[in-house]
């Protein structure tokens, strides 16, 4: 099961705040602009606009108004006005570093990646040597899905200044993506070395660490975390499935519990809450579970495949054909939704997973086929051949999948050792 990935939006505009803070002059004169939106971005742009209503003339002063107010528009997600502000830095100064790269977040943040790119390199092109903006052009290139690029634009931050953090936590991510734990652990070693207490840097290293089966560690790594940053629902989420692959399931639903209090649109905490609940007996709660994170996501086609699996185990009538018209059926792992309606047989199933070019996706297809293909004999009364699936999930499977931690579980609950 493939899962989101959090955050970049807000680690580009951290990048921006750095470059704001240390490229700008101070001036006396716009102490209003500056001070009164820390805390409230609509006076913020209030005041530089006033500022920028007096400063003609005033190419520095103007400059800055333009953006200061440009940094508040994307507090505020006036991503259209920022880029405004920043082109109108950049008719004045056209060798803004700051502008260049403010527009390229906004352009990020509008999802327009080449754009953000091209404002990228021109802002690597004015500054060759600038860590911060070659780690902020990588992590577009890793939104883009180019690995590659991306991997080369952190090596890069990385040389230029070896002890900034940011490159080592991302790479591992990337690292860690390719299945390459090893390296992924090895640049969250030198990010938890270079800062000790960096959340994001446990909390990946305990992703790593689960995704090699060493629960232990990433329970420590992910315990770590909390204690150094108790907010983020992702850390509560990340423990709760290693304590399901422990088979814990009293510590696994804590946790899963506290990721939806911290964030109650969390729909992935929800799916694996019910998962849990779906082989633990108490299946009114797992449907429960299901139907909230399918309509948070109604678009994910893991979650309405659940649903469907606790409707049909419950006797109740499926709503995985109403599903589809929100569905792309274009895309994996559609053929198990046709399976479910009895459109492919499992033997389809199984060679579509095969055909995926990618490694790590034709191991990911396969474990989904092999999975779902039991449950379907489970819930058609062919126990014997839901077994045998199981534990062929069981082993193949990678070890981070919801579909690992449910196969163990299925096997649990019919009493058989994996």
């Amino acid at each position: 099961m493939i899962r989101e990935r959090q955050g970049i939006s807000r680690r580009l505009l951290a990048g921006l705040a750095i470059l704001v803070v240390s490229g700008l002059p101070a001036l006396a004169a716009v102490s209003d602009c500056t001070s009164s939106g820390a805390a409230d971005p609509a006076a913020r742009i209030a005041a530089c606009t006033r500022m920028i209503e007096a400063s003609q003339g005033l190419p520095g002063s103007l400059e800055f108004a333009y953006i200061k107010r440009a940094t508040a528009r994307l507090v505020l997600k006036d991503f259209d006005g920022a880029i405004a502000d920043y082109s109108a830095v950049i008719g004045i100064s056209p060798k803004s570093i700051i502008a260049y790269h403010g527009r390229a977040v906004a352009w990020f943040q509008k999802g327009d990646y080449d754009h953000a790119i091209a404002d990228f390199d021109q802002a690597i092109g004015l500054d060759p040597k600038n860590a911060r903006i070659q780690y902020s052009r990588g992590l577009v290139w890793s939104q883009k899905g180019d690995v590659l690029r991306a991997i080369a634009d952190y090596a890069q931050a990385i040389e230029f200044d070896p002890k900034y953090v940011p490159p080592y936590i991302e790479r591992g991510l990337l690292w860690a993506g390719k299945g390459d734990n090893d390296l992924a652990i090895a640049d969250y070693d030198k990010a938890i070395g270079l800062d000790p207490k960096s959340a994001d840097a446990y909390n990946n290293r305990g992703r790593a660490w689960a995704a090699e089966g060493d629960n232990d560690r990433a329970i420590a790594d992910y315990d770590r975390a909390i204690s150094l940053d108790p907010k983020p629902a992702a850390s509560y989420y990340n423990r709760g499935m290693a304590w399901a692959r422990k088979d814990d399931s009293g510590h696994a639903i804590a946790d899963y519990d506290q990721a939806i209090n911290l964030d109650p649109k969390y729909a992935f905490a929800y799916l694996e809450r019910g998962v849990v609940h779906f082989y633990s007996g108490a299946l009114p709660k797992a449907q429960a579970d299901f139907e909230q994170a399918a309509s948070l996501r109604p678009d994910n086609a893991y979650l309405a495949i659940w649903l469907d699996m606790a409707e049909r185990r419950g006797g109740a009538a499926s709503h995985l054909q109403d599903a589809i018209g929100k569905l792309d059926m274009r895309k994996w792992p559609a053929p198990v939704v046709r399976m479910l309606l009895g459109e492919q047989a499992p033997a389809d199933i199984l060679e579509a997973a095969a055909e995926a070019r990618n490694a790590n996706a034709r191991t990911g297809r396969l474990c989904d086929a092999n999975f779902y293909t039991a449950e379907l004999d489970r819930l058609q009364g062919h126990g014997d051949e839901a077994m045998r699936l199981y534990r062929i999930a069981v082993s193949n499977c990678p070890k981070g999948f919801t579909e690992y931690i449910a196969a163990k579980a299925a096997l649990k609950e019919l009493g058989v050792s994996p």
